[in-house]
């Protein structure tokens, strides 16, 4: 949180206003300014442009720091630290290394620098990735010739529910900065810094900023009074850079306020309620003046509150939360004037770039693909998040892999998928290769393999195959009698839908083997290419034989033939016990669109069935799952041919909620920021434009367009290898396409009555429908 005095900081507010308008305008130079981030927000959205990110700089190959505290008999939520240093000339760089257990706010003479750490990953059932990491932030233009003050607070307590914590409290800092006559200096965590209990923190919903020292974060303030720190036990190793960029932050101001007075000024308790034109993920903020002893609550999804101190303050939540589209705020205890000087949000995610495009003829699919994109970024925070509401662990990977092609697709970014992507392999390992979401573990080994795919990086593949390999030994183990995974320890997560009156977020074993088989006969393709990289030839034939084994026993226990579709699976074919997440079986035979879509996506089903299947599935009006599992709806419909019958009616099915300008996460309930609904931009830029990679990191490509019911349609696809444009347009019973293939890249344009091999360049075609 950062509380600012007028006493502090003179001139941040230009002066108040009775005017509306003016209330909307948030004070300047209130988010973290990164160096070479330039944020720009419109009514697109909130970009970064140009950013460039190199994690080579993350890394600090030995520390002489050491990790701090203050008094061990503190019982406060949060500690303050300070140390002053001076600096004889004028900085020309300046890099600084910094953790803490649980959360840290950084400041540099009295300016936010930075916060964390970023995610560090557990399981939503506790587990942990026993790792613990550090941020890397260049400050360069914080540090100064003169007395400088480094000042942090660091809470014990966080109100984020899935916070990992080491179970004791730790300050980390290392700075390293050069000066314009080449000296090096450096500064570090020791006990020479000064600590003071944070009092002003009560619990993780409340603060009084009347125990709040003023002016403690400037290096003028008198701190002879606070305690000198201790060393405390190194219990964070092994202690990891995050390599992920630091968050872009930018003010986003509201669309209006309701319910202030005309003058903005309170006599008396009341409430205002502050709304934006979407929904975010950010930090509320507010300016105000006067009002000593109210108490200011702010509601977004979680609800914080202030006791104010008097004179002229900017609040702010300690943590990011989601907005969707207002917070409300309440005032209470108003016995003095209490002036709302301004209200508005710091907005946060990945410092991405729209570089990604898409236009069609149809203005609703325009838009979901729109929607989708902001509906990820605000997902893309240290971590991969659910949404912004939730704040689940890192234990979604079926999110996130959809997350991360979005990414791909629109951003280009893919620091943050490698880095999940590792988290979630230690905390696997962890936990014996057994997560919360059973089935999220196969669906973390295909957002592997999808990064590698878009990026070409082998290195990770190589570094994950292990824990690749004993995921898959351990699904392994889970076949049963009938060579199906009959002997899970539960079928969790198949979909939020209801099957026969169960609830499939966690199934039974009788509607749960077959698509969990399906999914495991997939991981042993996985795990086939990733033996063959590393010339492992026993483990390719070894899943070789798994998948024979695997898909006859799919047929002949699942393949209805007078129905010509699947069963979920048998009944009673498992020896596990009915327990929490996994109920007692019963006398039924259920159809789910969900084996029999997989079943055609892997090709467990015969070839000459597939599009028969499909068409059957989607018979089914409404079709019976929600708009995460569509994902693989696409990539099915796709695979049996028939993308051009059902891509874009599918995509429609997409509802706007217009005061968010998001989705639900279910078709009609749930949140409004969840990830995982987003799969529509991936198919209209991966199958409508056509553009996927025939080889890792897009050093051959396809560019195979589905036309569906379009006219026309065109836009642009990120890839390592450069930008690749694609347009297209139906004419005449023909389609006319014009492709630009980045340098050093090539093609395979598949069009209706048409092949053609290209390498970089500009191109133009016609072909008949």
């Amino acid at each position: 949180m950062r509380v600012r005095n007028v006493l502090i900081l003179l001139g941040i507010f230009t002066g108040a206003s009775s005017c509306l308008l003016a209330l909307i305008d948030l004070p300047t130079a209130m988010p973290i300014e990164n160096v070479g981030m330039t944020t720009r927000v419109d009514t697109i959205g909130v970009q970064s442009i140009g950013y460039h990110f190199d994690k080579r700089s993350t890394n600090l190959k030995a520390w002489h720091g050491h990790w701090i505290w203050a008094d061990e008999t503190i019982s406060a939520p949060a500690v303050m630290f300070r140390k002053t240093i001076t600096i004889n000339d004028n900085v020309q760089d300046a890099k600084v290394w910094v953790t803490a257990d649980t959360k840290y706010l950084l400041y540099i003479n009295g300016k936010l620098v930075a916060r964390g750490p970023a995610d560090i990953g557990r399981d939503y059932s506790g587990g942990t990735t026993e790792r613990w990491f550090y941020d890397y932030r260049n400050l360069t233009p914080n540090l100064k010739k003169g007395v400088n003050v480094i000042s942090a607070v660091v809470f014990k307590q966080w109100p984020i529910k899935f916070t990992v914590s080491h179970g004791e409290p730790g300050f980390l800092f290392e700075a390293e900065y050069t000066d314009t006559k080449g000296f090096v200096g450096r500064l570090f965590s020791d006990d020479t810094w000064k600590a003071l209990p944070a009092k002003q923190f009560l619990d993780d919903k409340n603060c009084d900023l009347n125990f709040e020292p003023i002016g403690w974060r400037l290096a003028e303030f008198d701190d002879t009074n606070w305690a000198q720190c201790k060393t405390v036990k190194n219990i964070w190793e092994p202690l990891l850079p995050s390599e992920i960029p630091p968050l872009m932050e930018v003010k986003y101001n509201p669309k209006k306020i309701e319910g202030l007075p005309l003058n903005g000024v309170f006599e008396k308790d009341g409430n205002f309620k502050v709304i934006f034109d979407r929904v975010l993920s950010g930090y509320p903020i507010i300016s105000v003046e006067g009002g000593s002893g109210a108490t200011i609550s702010i509601q977004a999804h979680h609800t914080y509150s202030f006791k104010l101190r008097g004179g002229h303050e900017t609040i702010e939540l300690p943590y990011m939360d989601e907005i969707a589209p207002a917070y409300t705020v309440q005032l209470k205890h108003v016995d003095k004037p209490l002036k709302i000087e301004s209200a508005g949000a710091i907005f946060t995610s990945q410092p991405v770039e729209y570089i990604g495009e898409f236009s069609c003829s149809d203005p609703l699919l325009n838009q979901i693909w729109n929607v989708s994109r902001w509906t990820v970024q605000i997902n893309l925070q240290t971590h991969h998040l659910d949404s912004p509401n939730h704040q689940e662990p890192i234990s979604d990977p079926g999110d996130y892999l959809i997350e991360s092609m979005v990414n791909y697709y629109a951003f280009a970014l893919p620091w943050l998928a490698r880095q999940d992507i590792r988290k979630f392999a230690w905390l696997l390992k962890n936990e014996n290769y057994h997560n919360f979401h059973t089935s999220y573990s196969l669906g973390w080994v295909q957002m592997l393999m999808d990064y590698y795919d878009y990026t070409g990086d082998e290195s990770l593949v190589i570094e994950m195959a292990p824990y690749v390999h004993e995921l898959l030994d351990t699904y392994t183990s889970w076949r049963g009698a009938n060579e199906l995974i009959s002997e899970a320890p539960n079928y969790m997560f198949m979909d939020w839908v209801d099957i026969d009156g169960f609830n499939c977020h966690h199934p039974p074993a009788v509607i749960g083997q077959g698509y969990l088989t399906a999914l495991y006969y997939h991981g042993l393709d996985m795990g086939s290419r990733i033996a063959l990289m590393l010339g492992d030839n026993n483990r390719y034939e070894k899943y070789k034989k798994l998948r024979t084994e695997v898909a006859y026993s799919f047929n002949n226990e699942l393949w209805v033939a007078d129905k010509k579709i699947y069963r979920d699976g048998k009944p009673f074919k498992t020896s596990i016990k009915p327990g929490k997440w996994i109920p007692a079986d019963k006398e039924i035979e259920t159809f789910s669109p969900h084996v029999n879509l997989l079943a055609v996506l892997y090709d467990l089903a015969a070839k000459d069935e597939q599009s028969s299947i499909i068409d059957k599935v989607l018979a089914e009006k409404p079709l019976n799952t929600q708009p995460w599992f569509m994902h693989w709806v696409f990539q099915s419909i796709d695979h049996a041919g028939l993308f051009n019958k059902y891509g874009a009616t599918q995509m429609r099915r997409w509802n706007i909620v217009p005061s968010t300008q998001s989705f639900h996460e279910m078709w009609n309930s749930g949140d409004l920021s969840h990830g995982w609904c987003s799969t529509p931009l991936v198919q209209m830029s991966q199958r409508i434009l056509g553009v996927e990679p025939k080889t890792p990191g897009f050093k051959s490509m396809f560019i195979r367009p589905h036309v569906c019911d379009l006219i026309w349609a065109k836009g642009r696809v990120p890839t390592p290898q450069g930008n690749v444009e694609v347009s297209w347009k139906i004419q005449n019973q023909k389609i006319l396409t014009e492709v630009t293939i980045p340098k050093d890249a090539e093609a395979e344009l598949i069009l209706p009555k048409m092949i053609q091999h290209i390498t970089a360049g500009h191109y133009c075609f016609e072909s008949a429908l």
